[in-house]
């Protein structure tokens, strides 16, 4: 068996596209995104942005979305869900779909798929490095607890999945494995860039710290309209209503009307923003950057949304390990609103991140929707 070298860091965004479009997605909002897997920009384009531009320096991270937006575009919805490892499809099938895809593609990134196909056999989705940790991971702990899931899944509400995992996953044994797995040399050195944990400041170990998030994540929001809880535990989803905003029945008709509304670009957030006119962009979608940003260039990213955006403005990011906050001469400037993202929190589907929304510009009432 050939174990082939993941191709980037993420195939999944792990992001609730719904969280970020209640904090971006008002009136003719025209969205910087950092792209990472490409759902969050493909599906704020599907929620109703007027432009998005996706920008990131990984030229893998920007093939995934570029292989993405081709699927929607030249492939029935459901032949697109599992030509991209959202479900089960045979090889054969997904490189025909390959085929047809390569004509949406630019060049660089026909040729990047081409040299790895056997990536795409398996479902692109699953190419990154952190899916495949996890996968593994969940490979090996389903025969531990394959009618527990069942149960999980058939659960109506979301107490009886809260009970369900207080009696069947809230175990010695499973706590045990995430302190292993998830050790921040293993989990460094085999699931996630070293980097995204560099500045990480808890007191709690890592493998406790998920072992509870993975808790909110399993009980927080209805399991069978999950689509990244679906993911993590089965490797696939549950039907294909269960999926991304971009890969809805509305979604992929919205995509394919405005896919020029929509920019793939290889370029540092930081240079995007500097070359842009002033104004150009008016929302900001940052992932997690605090995670992986040092605290000066994290102060250089705010101080460039001041500088940059147009007014009123609106920006979301999320961290998991470590909080920076709103340089403190750019108070009248950028906004942090943490009950709204409290409020977000609560009903996110991957509730690992808290959420934060700013404003920028003149104060302005943020509600989710």
């Amino acid at each position: 068996m050939i174990v082939l070298s993941p191709l980037y860091g993420f195939g999944i965004s792990q992001e609730d596209e719904r969280t970020e479009g209640a904090v971006l997605l008002d009136g003719d909002a025209t969205v910087l995104s950092v792209c990472s897997a490409g759902e969050v920009p493909l599906c704020l384009l599907a929620l109703g942005a007027r432009a998005v531009d996706a920008v990131d320096i990984d030229e893998g991270q920007l093939c995934l979305a570029q292989l993405k937006r081709a699927a929607v575009l030249v492939l029935e919805r459901v032949e697109a869900i599992r030509f991209l490892g959202y479900l089960p499809a045979p090889a054969r099938e997904r490189m025909a779909a390959l085929e047809r895809a390569c004509g949406e593609l630019p060049p660089e990134s026909r040729d990047f798929w081409r040299a790895h196909d056997r990536a795409v056999a398996g479902g692109a989705i699953w190419a990154g490095r952190y899916e495949r940790y996890v996968g593994n991971l969940a490979r090996l702990i389903r025969p531990l607890v394959a009618g527990r899931l069942d149960e999980l899944f058939s659960c109506e509400t979301l107490d009886e999945q809260r009970e369900c995992f207080r009696r069947s996953f809230d175990r010695q044994w499973l706590r045990a494995i995430f302190e292993l797995a998830f050790h921040p040399r293993v989990f460094a050195r085999r699931g996630m860039d070293p980097r995204s944990l560099q500045h990480r400041a808890r007191s709690v170990s890592l493998g406790q710290q998920y072992f509870e998030q993975f808790r909110a994540l399993c009980t927080s929001t209805p399991a069978r309209e999950n689509h990244l809880l679906q993911l993590h535990l089965l490797g696939r989803v549950v039907s294909t209503e269960a999926v991304p905003a971009y890969l809805t029945a509305r979604g992929t008709e919205t995509v394919r009307r405005h896919v020029e509304r929509l920019r793939l670009r290889r370029v540092d957030l930081h240079q995007a923003l500097r070359e842009a006119p002033v104004g150009t962009y008016d929302r900001f979608h940052l992932s997690n950057l605090p995670d992986w940003m040092s605290p000066d260039a994290f102060e250089t990213t705010m101080h460039l949304l001041a500088e940059r955006s147009g007014r009123p403005g609106r920006a979301v990011w999320r961290f998991i390990h470590v909080d920076r906050p709103v340089p403190e001469i750019l108070a009248g400037e950028i906004s942090v609103d943490r009950e709204l993202g409290r409020r977000l929190l609560e009903r996110d589907r991957f509730p690992f991140y808290t959420i934060v929304p700013a404003t920028i510009g003149p104060q302005t009432t943020t509600e989710a929707r």
